[in-house]
């Protein structure tokens, strides 16, 4: 119920604020906008959020990044689903910390590795890597294993809705760190003031403009989600926020690969 109560508001906000004056965006800030793919693309193609499929279209049509989540398998492997369990996605009760990535492997095929994801889009695609939660001494080894070759920034993020996460990845520079809020964005806010970090995400309708003020100010990354229409799309860039979340990428990229070449004319 909470869920649907937020998706509403958030529904509602975004047909509002579409049409709300607000400043068009420069050349240079549509330059700099940057679309995040939210785990996947599940509209456009029928696919299921977080696996090959979803990310394969997006990757190809030219979308700048992709977010996707990790948790870990009984036997310590990171592997990239948004729940603790298989019943939403693929239909099934099994959790996932209580599957061996074998087990993983035959009950759910379409679920990838870590190692999966960044060797078919690393380099490809900039990689918005979620913590849904902590592991063991040893998966959380095998994470740092997966990013070794990366580097963080250039190639990846790391995200979280709980700071406390990021301590599976302390060897990583701060600024690879990037805290998201939901409706929790005061917390949020004062933890990313009081840490080093590299930024914060969250909902269009709480990041207000002493908020866009500071990242720039601090050079750090700010994200607004979940933006699915045009109006939307180019106020936030026009508000100076360029890394624009969205559960409909490749929509959202052909919006602003317009608005890119409608400011070049």
């Amino acid at each position: 119920m909470h869920i649907f109560v937020e998706d509403a508001l958030l529904w509602l906000s975004e047909a509002v604020l579409s049409v709300w004056p607000s400043p068009r965006p420069t050349h240079d800030q549509l330059a700099g906008a940057r679309i995040v793919a939210h785990r996947g693309e599940r509209h456009e193609v029928r696919a299921k959020e977080n696996t090959l499929a979803a990310f394969d279209p997006v990757v190809a049509a030219g979308v700048h990044t992709i977010e996707f989540d990790v948790r870990y398998t009984a036997d310590d492997e990171p592997v990239v689903i948004h729940d603790r369990d298989l019943a939403r996605v693929f239909g099934r009760s099994d959790r996932v910390d209580a599957l061996s990535w074998s087990m993983l492997r035959a009950r759910a095929p379409e679920v990838p590795h870590l190692g999966q994801i960044i060797e078919r889009y690393a380099h490809r695609a900039h990689l918005m890597i979620e913590l849904k939660t902590r592991g063991s001494a040893r998966a959380e080894a095998r994470l740092r294993d997966c990013l070794d070759e990366l580097a963080p920034c250039d190639d990846y993020h790391v995200l979280s809705l709980d700071p406390y996460r990021f301590e599976a990845l302390t060897d990583l520079p701060a600024a690879a760190h990037i805290a998201v809020a939901k409706a929790n964005w005061k917390a949020i806010r004062a933890w990313s003031r009081q840490h080093a970090c590299g930024g914060v995400a969250g909902p269009f309708i709480f990041i207000h403009r002493g908020d866009i003020q500071a990242a720039r100010r601090e050079n750090r990354l700010i994200g607004s989600g979940f933006i699915s229409r045009r109006g939307l799309l180019l106020r936030e860039i026009g508000r100076g926020i360029p890394w624009i979340f969205t559960n409909r990428p490749l929509a959202l990229q052909r919006m602003l690969d317009r608005a890119r070449a409608g400011a070049a004319r």
